[in-house]
């Protein structure tokens, strides 16, 4: 073979190593839509695939709703279709998939604090539905609802003070869960492990320093508490938010973001590993000491911030770079923990306003605009809590007036996906740890026809949702048009999904 042949075929080798894989749409559903019809709420449960449901029209009865269920399997396909009618004086308030079955939870239509919850439990396989009514004598206005197990968990504020309350089927009497009825004290996650058949609950709590910290308390599936740890961060920081990671029974990995005392914006991240004795250690990584935190940015202004923080370094001063970063669950893949964060700040339009005749200028107001993201940051960590590798990825034109999770990850291997969706184009960043293998591209979300037409004006993209396995979909109402394949209608209003993942 010819030195030319050679280094040829090692360039090939080469790039071919770097776009290995490829994100792949494998799948579309559609359901047509007509002009009074309400979308869908979406569900991801697992490899049982995906629960549609809403509200619809119900000319049977007077005195009751009616809501229409569905569930899609993993090739897309309607497994199932079936109808459900609740009376009129109750209201949804939640939904929650564990097992096999789906739960719609109600809440009698008034303002009292008390008013009766009625549970709806769908058995995916036969599609009977249970009704359970729950009649409470204790106020408190619900913010979270979970299943475990054949437990009902509803966390809130009683008093305008967090509580937990559980109820187990077959039970009258309700669980109110120890250590949470305290002042200073906020519900910031609560999560179940389906593995281990238990949950964690993640509070924040003022000390007495001023400063603020996390405690993890873990139950089993009856409500009986397993751990209850408060995390001690060192002199001069707080801990903001954090998400959890059950290594096994006895160990906990908790990660999330830290400040200096008594801000309210993070200097960077902490890693802590935590057993049921109490012992811990908590790694902590500034903003400014990661590999890649800045590496979104333009490459000019990436380098002018590289070397402040070396200028810095070199006369003994700190960087100090402050964020609002919003984190997510914590994943397993590969042996590995990733965690996903975004980077975000509130957006003000600024306008001016007059007397009541228009004619004396009286001065600025600002208007909230919702939330601009700027970035994704990833973290990848081992099951000792310490740091292995860290990516950015830059996120255009997302501005939400609520704080959701847009970036999520799809692994082969140890490469990794970034996605994130905006209108009807996927946008894409391939990492393999530290490393960029392929930059931000961007794809059209694949329709039906091959002269479909999407209008996104007239659309409303739902969202992209984490499934089963590294798949993701992507949902939303869409209005297309059609001029030339045959048998297809001009125009159309469909809710869809798309199925993603990186292979």
């Amino acid at each position: 073979m010819s030195k030319t042949l050679v280094v040829i075929f090692i360039i090939v080798s080469f790039f071919c190593k770097e776009a290995s894989g490829q994100l792949q749409q494998p799948g579309r559903i559609e359901i047509a839509l007509g002009e009074e019809d309400e979308d869908f709420d979406v569900v991801p449960a697992g490899d049982r695939g995906i629960l549609l449901y809403r509200q619809v029209t119900n000319r049977e009865t007077r005195m009751e709703l009616k809501y229409q269920v569905i569930l899609v399997d993993t090739t897309l396909h309607i497994a199932w279709e079936n109808h459900y009618y609740i009376n009129l004086r109750y209201i949804l308030r939640g939904y929650e998939y564990f097992g096999n079955y789906f739960y719609l939870l109600f809440q009698r239509n008034t303002e009292n604090l008390k008013a009766d919850l009625f549970v709806v439990r769908i058995d995916l396989n036969t599609q009977i539905a249970e009704t359970f009514l729950i009649e409470r004598e204790y106020a408190m206005e619900l913010t979270e609802f979970e299943v475990i197990g054949n437990t009902l968990l509803f966390g809130g504020n009683s008093n305008n003070l967090p509580t937990i309350v559980c109820y187990e089927f077959g039970r009258s009497q309700p669980k109110v869960l120890p250590g949470f009825y305290e002042d200073r004290t906020q519900i910031q996650h609560l999560e179940i492990n389906d593995r281990l058949r238990t949950f964690n609950v993640l509070t924040n709590f003022r000390t007495n320093d001023g400063s603020r910290s996390l405690s993890l308390k873990s139950f089993d599936e009856a409500g009986e508490i397993i751990k209850n740890i408060s995390l001690q961060p060192s002199e001069e920081r707080s801990l903001l938010f954090g998400r959890t990671m059950p290594l096994d029974r006895q160990t906990d990995l908790i990660v999330g973001t830290y400040a200096r005392k008594r801000s309210d914006m993070s200097r960077g991240i902490f890693i802590a590993r935590v057993s049921q004795d109490g012992e811990q250690v908590i790694n902590y990584y500034n903003y400014a000491d990661l590999k890649n935190f800045f590496s979104y940015m333009k490459a000019r202004r990436q380098r002018k911030i590289e070397e402040r923080i070396s200028r810095r370094k070199i006369k003994g001063k700190k960087n100090k770079f402050n964020y609002r970063l919003l984190v997510h669950d914590v994943v397993e893949h590969d042996g590995r923990y990733i965690m996903v964060g975004e980077a975000f700040y509130p957006k003000y339009t600024q306008a001016s306003y007059y007397n009541a005749y228009g004619s004396n200028y009286y001065g600025n107001t600002n208007y909230f605009d919702g939330y601009k993201y700027t970035h994704a940051v990833v973290f990848g960590f081992d099951r000792r809590g310490r740091l292995v590798w860290d990516n950015s990825f830059e996120i255009n034109d997302v501005v939400s007036y609520n704080l959701d999770q847009y970036v999520h990850i799809s692994g082969k291997g140890d490469e990794l996906a970034l996605v994130y969706i905006y209108e009807n184009e996927i946008r894409t960043k391939i990492i393999e740890g530290n490393e960029v293998l392929e930059g931000k591209t961007f794809n059209e979300l694949k329709l039906s026809f091959e002269d479909d037409m999407v209008n996104n004006n007239e659309s409303d993209y739902g969202g992209l949702e984490k499934w089963y396995d590294g798949n993701l979909f992507v949902y939303g109402v869409q209005k297309i048009k059609n001029e030339r394949d045959e048998g297809v209608r001009l125009s159309r209003t469909v809710f869809f999904i798309n199925k993603l993942r990186y292979r």
